[in-house]
C-alpha cells in the first residue's frame, strides 16, 4: 500500500538559505509556536497557517511542503 507523507524539507532548505531561525518564522508570520512544532514533526498545519508562511517569506506552498511517497509492505 502506498501512503503519501508530508513534510516541510523544502521550508527548512528555504530558512537556511535566507538565514532564517523557526523563531524569524513564527514573529514573521504571526504563528504560535505550537504551528512550528506540528511542522518540526511532519504534522498538517492549516491552510490559513500555511497563506501566513507564503505571505512572510514571499513565496508558494511548494516552496514550503512537499510529499513523498512511502511503502508500506503487506503481510
Amino acid at each position: 500500500m502506498d501512503i503519501m507523507a508530508l513534510n516541510y524539507k523544502p521550508l527548512w532548505i528555504q530558512l537556511a538559505k535566507k538565514g532564517l531561525k523557526k523563531t524569524d518564522v513564527i514573529v514573521m508570520a504571526v504563528l504560535t509556536t505550537n504551528v512550528m512544532a506540528q511542522m518540526g514533526k511532519d504534522k498538517p498545519i492549516t491552510f490559513k497557517n500555511l497563506e501566513k508562511i507564503c505571505k512572510a517569506l514571499s513565496c508558494t506552498p511548494n516552496d514550503i511542503i512537499s510529499f513523498e511517497y512511502e511503502f508500506e509492505k503487506e503481510i
